[in-house]
């Protein structure tokens, strides 16, 4: 997997300071899978330096943010799930419609300001 953006980028564009210098790598390559799981692999088929320089910027600083936040929260934050609880025996499922009052990036697991740095650049649009 190529990075988009690498330890340097971090460390002196974006400034970052969170993740130990020993882990930087291996949480940009978390959140560079989210990205790309929010943009339907539209990077991966686009390729990252196909994309418009404005676009570049935004999906860089959002997979540092959402590094970030993933070496904060976990990449998937257990307790952001639809189920609340189940039994076994004579089956049980109960739902949490509280999730309809989190935002969509939330329910997605991700960092709102990177959330909204993909949502500029368009990528993330179901329509395309």
């Amino acid at each position: 997997m190529t990075l988009y953006v690498d330890e340097k980028y971090y460390s002196d564009n974006f400034n970052g300071k969170k993740i130990p210098e020993d882990e930087i790598e291996k949480y940009l390559k978390l959140a560079q899978e989210k990205i790309d799981s929010i943009t339907y692999n539209r990077i991966v088929a686009i390729g990252f330096n196909n994309l418009t320089k404005f676009q570049q910027e935004k999906i860089g600083d959002a997979i540092c943010y959402q590094a970030e936040y993933i070496c904060t929260n976990g990449y998937n934050n257990e307790n952001n799930r639809d189920v609340s609880s189940y039994s076994v025996l004579d089956i049980s499922v109960s739902v949490d419609n509280s999730n309809s009052n989190k935002t969509i990036a939330q329910r997605k697991n991700m960092s709102e300001i990177a959330y909204d740095y993909v949502h500029k650049t368009g990528l993330d649009s179901k329509l395309r």
